[in-house]
């Protein structure tokens, strides 16, 4: 029996367990569905070498349905209607303690810390150019539908060990570990369970100071058989990362290493090869937020934040191809239901010493 194997045993004993512990429980559930979504309109102008190029889109428009059920069950449903309509997020959770909790259905991957984050809660427009190439966004594998940081699959998850950080109850070990099909969103798994990812964050006794710790190992199916006869490429991915969140400043950095099997076709021979490639990236984002103002009747305080981040990334590391990205922008939340985004990138190409410069501006509506 391989560790996969052992894996979904484990994982199904932890089901058929809290089952029996739910029953007891069900009955003082309470029925709760909210319906909610967002809609991002983007502008952007690019520059560099002398050519300018911008363009307008409705990025994101997004449906959420979420649902509890009862104190055991939860589910969600959310959709991006946005260019072509698809599916998001379709999962139901069976939370039994703390430390205990079962989803299963499509939903974001374990895997680095920024994933975790809804595009509502990034401070910037894009993730970091290493998150969307190893954390499923646009793959570096290639794997077009392999998008929005989500797979299907079977996840546990839990927080272990409660603690007192300077009078505040907390816990020391979270965790989540999943086994999924590979193949990203909205695509049925040929042979489901073939990929594992897993994470664990670790609270040291600093307030609001999270330390993380994420793998991915995993396989996917060549477009071609390689002369030698490979039929699949390996997605081996690791992420360490902190990141320190309190009521005003946000601070995350990250480091991610990878290799993946990439083929390669020979002009001669017409043959395809398999080749290994390293990947590496790493980013820092520092952001402060600034109430403005007194609460309305509702409560709400405006508030604004200015950003910075520092984003290195190198597809192929041995073959010495590297881009840095330097960030700067500013986010405005004028009402709760309102944010403004305005960002400048500085793109430098550490190979050829050229610089391109983006701006981008973004309004989201939030209901």
């Amino acid at each position: 029996m391989n560790y996969k194997s052992i894996l979904f045993c484990a994982l199904t004993i932890c089901v058929l367990c809290g089952v029996g512990q739910a029953q007891e429980t069900l009955s003082n559930g309470k029925y709760k569905i909210g319906v909610g979504g967002w809609i991002d309109g983007q502008y952007r102008v690019d520059l560099g070498n002398g050519d300018k190029s911008s363009s307008m889109q409705v990025r994101r428009a997004r449906l959420d349905v979420k649902g509890r059920l009862s104190k055991l069950v939860d589910c969600r449903i959310q959709a991006d209607l946005s260019s072509t309509p698809k599916l998001i997020d379709a999962y139901m959770r069976l939370s039994f303690s703390p430390a205990l909790s079962v989803q299963a259905g499509q939903f974001k991957i374990p895997f680095t810390l920024e994933n975790i984050l809804s595009p509502l809660d990034l401070e910037l427009a894009d993730n970091a150019q290493a998150i969307s190439a190893l954390s499923g966004y646009k793959d570096v594998s290639g794997i077009a539908s392999y998008a929005n940081g989500r797979d299907i699959g079977l996840m546990m998850s839990g927080s272990l060990l409660p603690v007192d950080v300077r009078g505040e109850s907390t816990y020391l070990i979270k965790y989540d570990i999943g086994l999924f099909g590979g193949g990203g969103i909205n695509v049925a798994p040929s042979r489901w369970g073939k990929d594992v990812a897993g994470r664990i964050m670790i609270c040291p006794y600093v307030k609001n100071l999270t330390l993380s710790a994420s793998v991915y190992w995993g396989e996917y199916v060549l477009p071609h058989t390689t002369a030698a006869g490979d039929e699949k490429g390996m997605r081996r991915r690791v992420a360490v990362g902190a990141q320190y969140v309190d009521d005003f400043f946000v601070l995350r950095g990250e480091y991610l290493w990878g290799y993946t099997g990439i083929e390669m076709l020979d002009a001669v021979t017409e043959l395809y090869s398999l080749d290994n490639i390293a990947t590496r990236g790493c980013y820092f984002t520092a952001s402060r937020w600034f109430p403005l103002g007194k609460a309305s009747e509702s409560g709400f305080v405006q508030k604004l934040r200015p950003i910075v981040r520092w984003d290195y990334y190198t597809k192929d590391y041995d073959a010495g191809t590297a881009n840095t990205f330097y960030w700067a922008g500013v986010e405005w939340w004028p009402e709760r239901h309102l944010r403004l985004q305005l960002a400048y990138r500085m793109h430098k190409d550490d190979n050829s010493g050229n610089f391109d410069h983006r701006l981008t501006a973004m309004t989201t509506v939030k209901f």
